[in-house]
């Protein structure tokens, strides 16, 4: 299967983040350009990998995933792909809204094609930034290892063992213990396992989302324990794809931006919202090469 992105579209730029922090349910290989993991759709486990091929201006993605699927299957898997790796983002449109800003030049030409490979579904979306809340980006990783690993789906894909990651139902028949046997706290142990409840009960029904307005979201999941103003700004960007919003109390992101306009200080959450009413309607592409000049 072959997708044509929106040009331009720099793949092994891409991948950069990913291999920074190496996950189990994502096996990236630089050598050939690729990206696999496992897709949940339709009640199925699909395993893709995707490889990138031709220059930043004529960017082909070759998709390789089992072909006894039906046509909706497929469908499926190729809307969920084109939403992965933000196929169809306005890159043109962010460019030429920074352009006028030359603190911005160098980051834009260095990582020009540069777009955010965003969550595969939903639920991983809102676990993993649940776990990374007040930790470090290593300890986290570790965490949404070890989570996995408590998972006992994976799928023989190539002569690799690709493991799942675990989908609300198994998370929501765990034990509190159990997390806290991996090096969970009990809060956040207890955040994790009680949305997959909300969500296994009917309580959160996450597809709902899809045709909520960011405030909408917000209300909604701001509702949640355990969730914050920094978890659903986090989880609308690589959840939910959506193109003009700053988690503007990250730490990293103060520091990326402190370095690019030269600041002697770092800047204070309130004060990034201020740089970046500038970046409107694509905050959240400033947001990524902003994270991205810190790798």
């Amino acid at each position: 299967m072959q997708l044509l992105p929106d040009t331009p579209f720099h793949f092994s730029e891409m991948l950069k983040r990913p291999l920074s922090r190496p996950s189990g349910v994502a096996l990236v290989n630089a050598e050939t350009n690729s990206y696999t993991t496992v897709l949940r759709l339709l009640g199925k486990l699909i395993p893709v990998t995707v490889w990138g091929v031709g220059s930043i201006d004529n960017t082909v993605l070759q998709a390789e995933y089992p072909d006894d699927l039906s046509e909706a299957e497929n469908k499926q898997v190729v809307r969920q792909l084109r939403h992965i790796f933000a196929m169809d983002s306005d890159l043109a449109g962010f460019y030429s809204t920074l352009s006028h800003d030359k603190r911005w030049e160098g980051l834009l030409k260095r990582f020009r094609g540069l777009r955010p490979i965003q969550d595969s579904n939903l639920f991983e979306s809102m676990v993993r930034i649940v776990i990374g809340q007040q930790l470090n980006v290593k300890f986290a990783a570790t965490l949404v290892e070890r989570l996995v690993k408590l998972n006992d789906e994976a799928v023989n894909w190539h002569d690799e063992v690709i493991p799942v990651f675990p989908g609300p139902e198994t998370v929501a028949s765990w034990s509190y213990d159990e997390l806290r046997q991996q090096s969970f706290s009990q809060r956040k142990a207890e955040y994790v396992i009680d949305f997959a409840r909300l969500v296994v009960d009917g309580k959160v029904d996450l597809d709902d989302l899809w045709s909520m307005e960011s405030e909408q979201v917000f209300a909604k999941m701001l509702a949640i324990r355990g969730v914050g103003r920094w978890t659903v700004e986090c989880f609308l960007l690589f959840g939910m794809g959506r193109e003009d919003l700053i988690p503007a109390g990250d730490i990293g992101i103060q520091n990326a931006l402190q370095k690019l306009y030269s600041l002697s200080y770092r800047p204070k959450e309130v004060e990034v919202r201020e740089f970046a009413e500038e970046w409107s309607p694509y905050r959240s592409y400033a947001t990524y090469y902003l994270w991205q000049s810190l790798l």
